[in-house]
């Protein structure tokens, strides 16, 4: 019974009386007790906490407002006393209580005594008990004074309570509740979960094999093969249950399998998020730097291949590493490539646009310039869609020069919360399409690596079987990354083979049957090879079903281990320290957290890019270079014409005074994406409207050229970004080179930058390197233009990169000047053999070489400050003819 102490202050000071009943501040009750009152008696206190605890009926609505907003607390029952009454001694204490009011009026003479008895402290209830001796009979039907109370106030033995004995007959029991599960759930199948997880059956290694399955066939498919699979595959019903796939895994198996997963299906996702979190020996891995997890996934894959994807064997050290990830936003795939290669590596994403679109601006780690997100010609990134999947084809074939990509990633998805059993059936046909885009894009010789759940069904496995007749090698893996619990797995295919155009036609038929019956569940294509073929084929059956028993236990020993780990909160898996450690370390990844790209200012980078170089800057605008004249081309270029090279310009002499200072060369800084700054005036300006784009610790010497297309009337006019030479690209240091081995980089780069289809930002291209000799007058290819008000200039037509999408469509520009740049750094110098192959010659030790001795090459700095310009074609005193007629008059004495 609870105990009950009322508090009456002085009437003059108006207060009105205080209860406490548990220690929480309560308002007095507004009844009697009177044992022979029914209509008293249904108003008296409920016991049961889901009834009021007084009754407001004769409550006043002042008295209601002011019970909602009084405050609760829990004193202390004994500072209670000494704050409220400033008691100082136990014997003024008893005074206190012995005064303080009990709306007793209509008690009894011993219901008085066991209020008495349950409210004061020990030494007065033991008094007041020796004059409350009741009968034997008494003692044995009441076992105590609270229950004898509750017996008067209407309460019935073995019943509830409430004024219709409504309430529960039994007490509530102790809790056994855990997480946020409903009061009183259990659930059965978690009780033993300790005793059924086995922990020798986990295997927790940093180092993992991959199991390669070989194609023992010399070549692919034949036409005839494919159609018969075709015309005997089956058709029927779309299987809603996975149940009865045994085929290509053992029956025991599959249950265990399907039961393991059903022990979790009242429980809730945190409870069970969070056993999966302590469970996991490798869940602290995380993300590494990256933005996801896949990121990971992706380098554990990488190295288990021994590098296969970022360290091709078939890539050719003056190419980029081209790559394709599809299905697969928001990117961390991408990222890690990009990270392991930097700018060298050119990637094209095609993925659902919006939610699940590539978040570029959180690629911390590598360059997403190089990166070109690709949506198809209907905008929305749907890979099931065969105008999108052709196009997605075609763009990559012209940047590729119709070779390919050297390999693809895919790593679709859709959530299939209730429905995880038959993931493997509602994801059919991802999987195809994810196929058959490889088959459409991956080069000869090239890769491809998908993710996959289970592979029990007949379509699955047929497609996994197509896939093994495609390429040298295929394998099923499910590397440390994927979590041990869930279906996860991973297809990875190796060295594509040729001639494979009908098989992918045969796919592409299939995919454009399942869109054609969506809505029909009756006619489902249910193999894409038939069964009997499968299991005829030994060395694949046994490896598919061996694959599938095996990660098949595996997901049991993880379902398992959660299951433990949910039922006892206190478990924790000790060894995820360390795993991450090792795991990270073999797979060559920083044991770093992910941060945010430091912030400099413009000035700040480009003193820590150029370090003792700083001062070039001084030497950028155009007045502080050498001006060619007839007077001077003796002395300078023509000491050894083949030291030098040139560029046509369209910026010259005069250019700052006519508003085109933008446009004159200069230091372009790029410190990530849209930050690309402009060193004008001794300063650095942000190029504004996010016109430029590239990637972070980029320095280059370059111009904004106006590019002209078509002529007169239709002449279109945009700009671009074309660089002259390189300090450093993508904080690749290449300013100790060669004039000719930078300005190939620059290509490079400039070719991973290039965005294949029209894009807000500018291009951004490489100048034409050419070689001062007396043909240079036909290498500057001019023409004849109109322009829109009428008059005549003459165009130059820059050399055209194959990965150039205007082919129909060329731009030129109008020459104002051409710049040259000294190469070969004394005592070395460029000359031509008598089979006219250059060579360079030491005039000191009189040495001879074929390749470019690392002394021989002029710096960056200096190439610029000893950079000549010709005001050509506007100097009327000293022609290209003046110039040509020079270069033969030497070689003529």
């Amino acid at each position: 019974m609870a105990s009950r102490l009322s508090e009456s202050s002085d009437a003059s000071s108006g207060a009105e009386s205080v209860e406490y009943n548990h220690g929480v501040k309560r308002k007095p009750e507004r009844y009697s007790f009177d044992d022979s009152s029914e209509e008293q008696s249904s108003k008296m206190p409920c016991l049961d906490p889901s009834d009021s605890y007084y009754n407001k009926d004769s409550q006043s609505e002042e008295d209601e407002q002011k019970e909602d907003n009084r405050d609760f607390e829990t004193p202390n029952i004994n500072s209670f006393y000494k704050n409220q009454f400033n008691l100082k001694s136990d014997e003024e204490a008893d005074e206190n209580r012995q005064s303080s009011y009990y709306r007793t009026s209509s008690l009894s003479e011993e219901d008085k005594d066991d209020v008495l008895e349950i409210n004061n402290d020990s030494t007065k209830k033991s008094e007041l008990n020796k004059t409350n001796v009741g009968t034997a009979k008494e003692k044995n039907d009441a076992a105590s004074k609270a229950e004898r109370m509750m017996m008067r106030m209407g309460y019935q033995k073995g019943k509830g309570l409430g004024k219709e004995l409504q309430g529960r007959a039994e007490p509530v029991s102790a809790s056994t509740q855990k997480g946020r599960r409903g009061l009183g759930l259990e659930l059965k199948e978690l009780k033993n979960a300790h005793i059924e997880f086995n922990p020798d059956e986990e295997v927790v290694e940093a180092q993992e094999e991959i199991l390669w399955l070989d194609n023992p066939y010399k070549d692919s498919p034949s036409v005839e093969e494919v159609t018969e699979w075709e015309n005997e595959r089956k058709i029927g019903p779309c299987k809603k249950t996975i149940d009865g796939e045994i085929t290509f895994c053992d029956e025991i198996v599959v249950k265990n399998i399907i039961n393991s997963k059903s022990v979790f299906d009242r429980l809730d996702k945190n409870e069970m998020r969070d056993a999966r979190t302590r469970s996991n020996p490798y869940e602290t891995i995380r993300n590494s730097i990256f933005l996801n997890r896949a990121a990971v996934k992706m380098a554990n894959i990488d190295k288990t291949c021994n590098f296969m994807f970022t360290q091709p064997d078939n890539l050719q050290s003056d190419d980029l590493l081209y790559f394709a990830d599809v299905c697969a936003g928001p990117g961390g795939f991408s990222e890690y490539v990009l990270w392991r290669k930097k700018w060298r590596a050119k990637g094209f994403g095609f993925t659902l646009k919006n939610e699940n679109d590539f978040k570029l601006h959180d690629f911390h780690a590598g360059p997403c310039e190089t990166f070109h997100p690709y949506y198809g010609p209907k905008e929305d990134g749907n890979v099931y869609d065969p105008k999108n999947q052709v196009a997605l084809k075609e763009l990559i074939m012209k940047q590729t020069g119709d070779q390919g990509v050297h390999f693809m990633m895919a790593d679709g998805g859709f959530s299939v919360e209730g429905q995880e059993n038959i993931q493997e059936i509602l994801s059919k046909q991802l999987y195809l399409c994810q196929c058959l885009v490889a088959l459409m894009i991956v080069r000869t010789g090239g890769h491809f690596v998908t993710k996959l759940f289970d592979l029990f069904t007949p379509f699955s496995a047929g497609l996994v079987y197509i896939m093994h007749r495609c390429f040298d090698q295929v394998s099923i893996f499910k590397p440390n990354t994927s979590r041990p619990a869930n279906s996860e797995r991973y297809l990875i295919c190796k060295g594509k083979r040729p001639d494979i155009d009908h098989i992918v036609d045969y796919l592409f038929r299939t995919n454009k049957s399942i869109l054609k019956n969506k809505e029909n569940d009756k006619n489902d294509i249910l193999e894409l090879v038939p069964v009997h073929k499968l299991t005829s084929e030994n060395d694949f059956f046994e490896y598919l079903k061996d694959s599938n028993e095996q990660l098949g236990q595996k997901q049991i020993v993880g379902l398992k281990k959660i299951a433990a780990y949910t039922e006892d909160k206190s478990l924790s898996e000790i060894r995820q320290k360390t795993m991450r450690e090792e795991c990270l370390k073999h797979w060559g990844l920083p044991d770093d957290a992910r941060t945010l790209p430091r912030r400099v200012s413009p000035s700040t980078k480009a003193q820590e890019l150029l370090q003792k170089s700083v001062n070039v800057l001084d030497k950028s605008a155009v007045k502080d270079a050498i001006e060619l004249t007839i007077a001077n081309v003796k002395s300078t270029i023509l000491v050894n014409e083949h030291d030098w090279f040139c560029m046509p310009c369209s910026s010259g002499k005069g250019i700052t005074s006519n508003g085109q200072e933008d446009e004159a060369p200069t230091f372009y800084l790029g410190t990530g994406r849209y930050h690309v700054y402009r060193y004008k005036k001794g300063s650095w300006e942000q190029i504004g409207n996010s016109a430029i784009e590239l990637p972070r610790d980029t320095l280059v010497y370059a111009e904004m050229v106006t590019e002209l297309r078509k002529e007169g009337k239709s002449q279109t006019k945009t700009y671009g970004l074309h660089i002259l030479d390189a300090f450093t690209l993508g904080a690749e240091k290449v300013s100790d080179k060669h004039i000719t081995e930078r300005l190939q980089l620059v290509r490079l780069f400039c070719k991973a930058l290039w965005k294949p289809v029209q894009q807000s930002c500018y291009p951004v291209r490489v100048k034409e390197l050419l070689a001062v000799s007396h043909h240079l007058d036909e290498k500057i290819r001019m023409e004849t233009k109109s322009m829109k008000n009428g008059t005549k200039v003459l165009g130059y037509f820059p050399y055209k990169h194959s990965y150039e999408n205007d082919d129909n469509n060329p731009y030129y520009y109008t020459p104002r000047s051409v710049i040259f740049f000294k190469a070969t750094e004394e005592p070395w110098a460029r000359h031509k053999s008598r089979t006219n192959q250059m060579y360079f010659f030491n005039k000191q030790n009189r040495q001879s070489l074929w390749e470019i001795p690392p002394t021989a090459a002029v710096p960056f700095a200096k190439t610029i400050a000893n950079r000549i310009i010709w005001n050509w074609p506007s100097d009327k005193t000293f022609s290209m003819n003046d110039f040509i007629n020079c270069i033969k008059q030497k070689y003529s004495r």
